[in-house]
């Protein structure tokens, strides 16, 4: 697909102790780096877009901020698109998400204002430009068809759609999805905007819903959470347990190739790669989590593979609202074979000079 320069202001690039930071704690927080304008504009859209589609949430009234009900999630999960994809609101509970991610606005706030920082930490040269939208309505764009990346397809586009039950685990270049489909497996948009209400249920001494991202084969390393508005302590943001990222990567690998695929449900234990694995559960019982939070604009930068989880909304009047993506390697980058084999036990061998040389 067509590279291109990103024309939007950048984020600075990370200095070496940032990089190495980074590579130490597999997260960096880069408190309110992004455009504050195109914040207000992502803010201003998304209350237009509740007051289409939960008009009872007043703006100014965070008493009308209740959880979205069954009967609401119901009337909302009613409008997937004919062509698939998501509704484009949609919720239930404490949650709900606007699926905007692959629109110029989103695009233009944080994957590709960071994109300087990307290919720093990746290589020049070696990531997907996000280019969203094209002039058919679509969005066009490189796949690992995985065995999870099919499910993935599956769940978020409709099981009716003719996708096959199981992945090929070959590229598919241009894999076509719509505006409110899974545009985050392509790599041409973010996963939309996540929000958490006020309030919200505590995930228990367990930290029910903790989890690490997809599975160690792929194309994604490093992913960002934007925030796009102001967000304090214990108000929902985005929580990591820091250095799980090699930890996870190296049990998921040995897992892999001794057989295990990410997507083996039919294993009583696994190895790696769910919610209740062995090396998770020995994470959250050594590391303390840390709540990642900022103003306005700020970024976490992460390695996919870190343990994490939306953090709790404690607040009374604050709407956690984040945008998610992920920079995928190119497949000249990064071919098929070695993004299924990772032998050698080096969890820096996809990232640029500047990360490995990184002490």
């Amino acid at each position: 697909m067509t590279m291109a320069k990103p024309d939007v202001k950048q984020v600075d690039m990370l200095t070496p102790d940032q990089v190495a930071q980074f590579k130490r704690d597999g997260y960096l927080v880069l408190p309110g780096a992004l455009d504050g304008d195109l914040c207000r504009q992502v803010r201003d859209d998304m209350w237009e877009t509740l007051a289409r589609g939960l008009p009872r949430m007043k703006r100014d009234d965070p008493s009308t901020w209740g959880p979205v009900s069954d009967e609401e999630s119901a009337g909302l999960a009613s409008q997937r698109p004919a062509i698939g994809g998501e509704p484009y609101l949609g919720g239930k509970g404490h949650r709900f998400s606007i699926r905007n991610g692959a629109e110029k606005l989103l695009l233009d706030l944080a994957p590709r204002a960071c994109w300087q920082i990307a290919e720093q930490l990746l290589g020049e040269g070696s990531v997907v430009w996000p280019a969203g939208i094209d002039e058919s309505g679509m969005t066009q764009g490189p796949c690992l068809l995985s065995d999870d990346a099919v499910g993935g397809l599956v769940s978020h586009m409709g099981s009716n759609m003719g996708y096959p039950e199981k992945g090929t685990f070959e590229t598919e270049q241009n894999l076509p999805l719509p505006p409110t489909g899974p545009v985050w497996l392509n790599g041409q948009g973010s996963r939309g905007l996540y929000c958490t209400l006020p309030n919200s249920p505590s995930p228990g001494p367990d930290f029910r819903g903790v989890h690490s991202d997809g599975a160690c084969y792929g194309r994604w390393r490093v992913q960002i959470a934007a925030y796009t508005d102001d967000l304090p302590a214990a108000s929902g943001g985005f929580t990591v347990w820091p250095g799980s990222h090699t930890r996870i990567w190296d049990e998921q690998w040995k897992a892999f190739h001794e057989g295990e695929k990410h997507t083996d449900s039919h294993l009583a234990v696994r190895k790696a790669g769910g919610y209740a694995d062995p090396v998770i559960q020995q994470i959250k019982s050594d590391t303390a989590p840390v709540d990642c939070h900022g103003p306005a604009g700020t970024v976490v930068l992460w390695h996919t593979k870190i343990l994490h989880m939306a953090g709790q909304n404690q607040s009374r009047d604050i709407i956690r609202q984040a945008t998610i993506y992920g920079y995928l390697k190119t497949l000249a980058s990064l071919s098929d074979a070695r993004a299924l084999d990772n032998r050698g036990d080096d969890a820096w061998r996809d990232w640029s000079d500047e990360v490995r040389a990184a002490s």
